[in-house]
């Protein structure tokens, strides 16, 4: 699941990505459009990347997880560590940040 939201992610189909995002992730970006849009806006013209290189490093079991403080409680996530490595026209960067993955009606997201 976190391989194929970056490969969307690095492809800048953005649209595809934010499908695959959870429930309580979906509300800090209720609307898809809006999510393509500022994701576009970011990387595609500010940061001028058409694509990026990505490395998902292995998974770690974590429990009772919320995505913020007033988040659910989740019993079991999963941390992901991804990095993603840019050659802007600022230069070249690498953005490290732990994903979680929760399973919401039996689908892991």
């Amino acid at each position: 699941m976190v391989e194929d939201f970056y490969e969307y992610e690095s492809k800048a189909e953005f649209g595809k990505s934010w499908e695959l995002l959870s429930s309580e992730m979906k509300q800090r970006f209720p609307n898809r459009a809006d999510y393509v849009q500022n994701r576009s806006h970011v990387f595609l013209q500010h940061m001028d990347v058409e694509s990026f290189q990505y490395d998902v490093g292995h998974s770690k079991k974590v429990k009772n997880w919320k995505l913020d403080k007033s988040g659910r409680l989740h019993k079991t996530a999963y941390e992901i560590p991804v990095t993603q490595v840019f050659n802007s026209r600022f230069g070249m960067f690498t953005l490290k940040q732990n994903c979680y993955v929760v399973k919401e009606k039996g689908e892991w997201c």
